[in-house]
């Protein structure tokens, strides 16, 4: 799943089939709460061979908060990568969860565990 936010960077690094030399490639969106369906063509692109990684920045019109696409990238009618983008807010390390129990913050840690 690649995440996609309303404010901030969109640029998404995938790793997808190989491809031929600069093909024409189109990301084709699934709105998975209303079922409509977009295209639209990925022009500025860059691609490594050796690791298939492509790498390009998104824009997604209409998308809103916790929007969910299903997602598939096409060079002519063959798909190279198929995956999903759940969409956010904000791009920062400091979030406030608000729900019920609206205490809970969540934080940068340093990922130090205590196993048992």
């Amino acid at each position: 799943m690649q995440g996609y936010y309303l404010t901030g960077s969109n640029l998404f690094t995938i790793r997808t089939q190989g491809l031929a030399s600069k093909p024409t490639l189109t990301l084709k969106l699934e709105n998975m709460y209303t079922l409509v369906n977009t295209s639209s063509s990925i022009s500025n692109y860059t691609f490594n061979n050796y690791e298939n990684l492509l790498q390009f920045t998104a824009s997604i019109s209409g998308a809103a908060v916790g929007g969910e696409y299903r997602a598939r990238i096409l060079s002519g009618s063959t798909d190279v990568w198929n995956g999903s983008i759940q969409v956010y807010q904000s791009q920062s390390l400091d979030t406030t969860y608000t729900n019920q129990n609206n205490q809970y913050v969540s934080h940068v840690t340093d990922n130090e565990f205590i196993i048992m």
